[in-house]
């Protein structure tokens, strides 16, 4: 059994500043939500995927995990955190800036878009 995630408070800024080109999210790739009762929102998670062996650091903005070099953003990292969801950026995501202090981020315009 592997350890729980540890979530890590951060500075918005700073995470939106490591995360830097990878914002906004590209359409058609996967985000992970994390539950809305998690200790953190914004910040990071750290995951441990095998037993015994360091953890992987994923940033976390305003409940998501976008795509970043700790690893994929997968059903394998889903399982890691109890309670997130892996999700689909749909096709018209604005805005074509990453996210400033100024101007919040809107994570909940985000889901799955609809398949026929």
């Amino acid at each position: 059994m592997s350890m729980p995630p540890i979530f890590v408070p951060l500075d918005r800024a700073e995470v939106v500043r490591c995360l830097g080109n990878r914002l906004p999210p590209r359409v058609g790739r996967p985000v992970l939500r994390v539950p809305a009762g998690a200790e953190v929102q914004t910040g990071g998670v750290c995951v441990f995927p095998a037993e015994g062996r360091p953890g992987w650091l994923f940033y976390l903005l305003d409940g998501l995990i976008v795509e970043q070099d700790a690893g994929p953003v997968d059903d394998a990292l889903a399982a890691l955190i109890p309670g997130s969801a892996l999700e689909t950026v749909p096709g018209d995501v604005p805005p074509e800036t990453p996210p400033t202090d100024d101007s919040p981020w809107d994570p909940a315009a985000l889901v799955d878009a609809p398949t026929e």
